[in-house]
């Protein structure tokens, strides 16, 4: 059974595979963007309480409740996000693509090559300074949800090898390993495409009668 991982840059013969460390840095980034805003609302009767309206210091604690809950979260983020790392695994195999998450619940998607239409790679500006980015995979007629790694207002993919610096080279072995292996196991497709084919010329022939 070939299965294919990286170490490094470098792809090679593993069990599983994960992805790079630097997939965490991209999501503290990304906490921190999302984290601006209301810490900057929260935490503004910090420094406008004892300028604007020093009437209200008695109940300045109150007003810090806000602040609090938004640190509160964050630091439960921070905390949720390597573990959600090391809780993430992909194995390209000889006839299916699986990947494997989540925390408290785990999430298994296994997509055999045989339903794969495409494979995109989309590498985002935080990514490409962390250097890292992910393979997209697509089957035929998916409408799973929207994912953030897919891009505004585009159809969720069935299956992301996200957070992996060599992306390029995992795609292409996608579709190397695609290669050869007819749409839905492609006997019984064949067989109805045949059907199908021979009932348009019936449909014909009693046409041009």
């Amino acid at each position: 059974m070939l299965i294919l991982g990286y170490v490094g840059f470098e792809l090679k013969t593993c069990k599983r595979f994960r992805p790079h460390a630097n997939l965490k840095k991209v999501y503290y980034v990304y906490l921190g963007l999302v984290a601006i805003i209301p810490l900057v609302i929260t935490s503004a009767p910090v420094w406008a309480v004892p300028v604007f309206a020093p009437e209200l210091l008695p109940v300045l604690p109150l007003l810090l409740v806000p602040l609090v809950t938004v640190l509160v979260i964050m630091g439960f983020i921070s905390f949720w996000i390597p573990k959600y790392y090391r809780s993430i695994y992909y194995m390209l195999k000889e006839n299916e693509v699986v990947v494997e998450r989540g925390v408290w619940w785990k999430i298994k998607q296994v997509v055999p090559y045989a339903r794969v239409m495409t494979v995109n790679t989309i590498q985002g500006p935080i990514s490409r300074f962390f250097g890292v980015g992910s393979a997209q995979v697509y089957t035929a007629g998916y409408t799973g949800l929207k994912g953030g790694t897919a891009g505004p207002g585009s159809r969720g993919a069935e299956a992301s090898i996200w957070g992996v610096p060599n992306f390029v080279e995992i795609k292409d072995m996608i579709i190397e390993l695609i290669g050869g292996k007819p749409l839905f196991g492609g006997t019984a497709t064949s067989e109805i495409g045949s059907e199908i084919l021979k009932e348009l010329r019936r449909i014909r022939k009693a046409v041009e009668k």
